[in-house]
């Protein structure tokens, strides 16, 4: 299970410590930080990694605009044991 990430510029649960350069290697790495553990679902590395420096430039302004918002974000968690459907 995947959690979505706090994309406010709060400095301890958000990106507001992160750089232009870390948000724009997580999004063409698909990697946190660019380096890290893998970006999962919900958000879709897929559509955004071929964004130019332009648009992730503008993304990363945006996301430095809006208000910040205190909120720890879970840790992802392994996928459970498949469950069988019931007839």
């Amino acid at each position: 299970m995947s959690f979505t990430a706090n994309l406010t510029p709060d400095r301890d649960t958000g990106l507001g410590a992160w750089t232009l350069r870390d948000f724009a290697q997580t999004i063409r790495t698909g990697r946190h930080m660019g380096r890290g553990r893998e970006v999962l679902p919900p958000m879709p590395i897929p559509a955004y990694k071929n964004f130019n420096d332009a648009d992730l430039a503008a993304i990363y302004a945006y996301l430095r605009t809006i208000p910040a918002v205190s909120n720890r974000v879970p840790e992802p968690l392994p996928p459970g044991p498949a469950v069988q459907a019931q007839k």
